[in-house]
């Protein structure tokens, strides 16, 4: 008689941990048809009625996805924000930086399975960042000219767009201008922007 085969026993926590990493990696692989609960289960080594015990179905794997990866870019963005002794440059550097390595990529797929963001329900984070943002910005201002809120939210706002854009776009760009696609070319890229920033600050 052949030896039974120890099933392996992984916590709920393993096991939904589990499932959110393999599902990762089949949308960083191919993309939003990436998501198919069959092929996760078969990549992950688990059975199908195993993810729709812990998700409940498609959307609710779906909302997980959502749920992680805008914690991880609030995260990334919060680290980037929250040294008072980095200079705006460093901070520009960080905020780009925290959409790369696919992250971005991951948003914006996940956008397409979810244009809405219904599932992930009330966000906070661009008021997160607005809040740590501007009281900074408040504090540097000189007696009795408190900055504009309105003005910090639109700054948040214009960095995330050119951030996101350039971790999705940005190089493919660059070529089409007949630009080189560098490293140094993003550096420059930041430095100007950081310095348009600086300027309107300074004048607001």
């Amino acid at each position: 008689m052949p030896a039974s085969v120890k099933r392996l026993r992984r916590t709920p926590e393993e096991a939904r941990r589990l499932i959110l990493d393999t599902a990762q990696e089949l949308i960083a692989r191919n993309g939003p048809e990436g998501l198919r609960l069959q092929e996760i289960a078969a990549a992950a080594g688990i059975s199908h009625p195993l993810i729709l015990h812990h998700f409940g179905s498609r959307e609710g794997l779906v909302r997980a996805l959502v749920q992680e990866a805008v914690a991880e870019l609030r995260d990334k963005l919060i680290a980037a924000m929250g040294s008072a002794e980095s200079s705006l440059e460093q901070e520009f550097d960080q905020v780009f930086d925290a959409y790369r390595d696919g992250l971005a990529q991951r948003l914006a797929w996940l956008a397409t399975i979810d244009p809405s963001g219904d599932t992930v329900g009330p966000a906070t984070i661009m008021r997160d960042i607005a809040d740590s943002l501007h009281a900074r910005r408040t504090a540097a201002a000189p007696a009795g000219a408190a900055p504009d809120r309105a003005d910090t939210e639109m700054l948040v706002h214009l960095i995330a767009v050119a951030a996101f854009g350039d971790a999705i776009v940005g190089r493919r760009l660059w070529r089409s201008a007949e630009l080189p696609a560098t490293d140094d070319t993003d550096r420059r890229f930041r430095a100007w922007l950081a310095a348009l920033i600086r300027d309107f600050w300074t004048r607001r």
